[in-house]
């Protein structure tokens, strides 16, 4: 299959258990589990000889996520929730697009190739098969788990210095996350055809669309608690540990999710041996 082909697959939005696991690191046993405690939410479900289950590109990018974490040492469960509440990832999983990087927006299909026309120059050379997948630096969004508790994004913007926020913390032994951001809230949902923000408003586990953003309120188990305060004691904390951590785990999840694209666009070859979860 040449690059446009698997272009024209991806477009399709549908994936299946070989796609994700092939791609992602993630087992067939892994993505068993996660589908079966509700980490994962199919489009489809396999029923009979010949059946195959499908999932849409948000679960597709986000077990690469899930993938990624666990491969850190935390459990699929716990992957799996630190996964969905990454902040603003709708719009990590819009911008790290090949049709966001390589194609026109909004340009009539050519008629030979069915595909939008390309960019003179692509926004960046992460779907290039002369150049290996690489972070890079001006733009990769990192998460972080601190002392195994405290959860921290460290988004890069270009222009601008590193931020890191701390947004979620850990208990119960890693099985409780306990969100620092009022993800209940309804809030305006990304629209992935238009690239922007639409006047629509949804906490993320009731909108109708994406499917996969529904999952089941057991599993998620959320859990909001308001630690905004300068003197409240467990941000204090927090932000002491994250000042000098005794250990951190560091996910890159854009890194990750383009290696998982690239794998399916036959860029890369297929996922082996975890490599992405890392300490440090």
């Amino acid at each position: 299959m040449d690059i446009d082909d698997a272009l024209r697959r991806y477009r399709e939005n549908r994936f299946t258990d070989e796609d994700v696991t092939r791609c992602t690191r993630l087992s067939v046993r892994g993505l068993r589990e996660l589908i079966k405690v509700g980490a994962v939410r199919t489009l489809t479900e396999r029923r009979g000889p010949g059946c195959v289950r499908l999932c849409d590109g948000t679960t597709f990018k986000r077990a690469a996520i899930i993938a990624a974490i666990h491969s850190a040492g935390f459990s699929l469960a716990t992957a799996g929730r630190v996964a969905y509440f990454v902040p603003f990832e709708e719009l990590l999983f819009a911008v790290w697009d090949p049709f966001t990087v390589l194609f026109l927006h909004g340009a009539a299909e050519d008629p030979k190739t069915t595909l939008p026309p390309r960019r003179k120059t692509p926004t960046a050379d992460w779907f290039d098969p002369d150049r290996p997948a690489k972070a890079d630096p001006e733009n990769d969004w990192f998460i972080e788990i601190i002392d195994g508790r405290f959860v921290a994004a460290n988004y890069k913007i270009s222009g601008k210095p590193d931020e890191q926020f701390i947004y979620a913390d850990l208990r119960n032994d890693g099985t409780t996350f306990v969100a620092w951001l009022p993800f209940h809230q309804q809030r305006p949902i990304f629209d992935r055809t238009l690239k922007s923000f639409v006047d629509t408003f949804s906490a993320k586990w009731d909108q109708h669309n994406p499917w996969s953003d529904r999952l089941d309120r057991n599993f998620l188990n959320y859990k909001y608690e308001q630690h905004a305060a300068a003197d409240d004691p467990l941000r204090i904390a927090a932000e002491a540990a994250a000042r000098s951590p005794l250990f951190k785990t560091t996910i890159n999840v854009t890194l990750t999710v383009r290696k998982a694209v690239r794998r399916y666009l036959g860029i890369e070859p297929a996922a082996s041996d975890p490599e992405l979860g890392e300490s440090r």
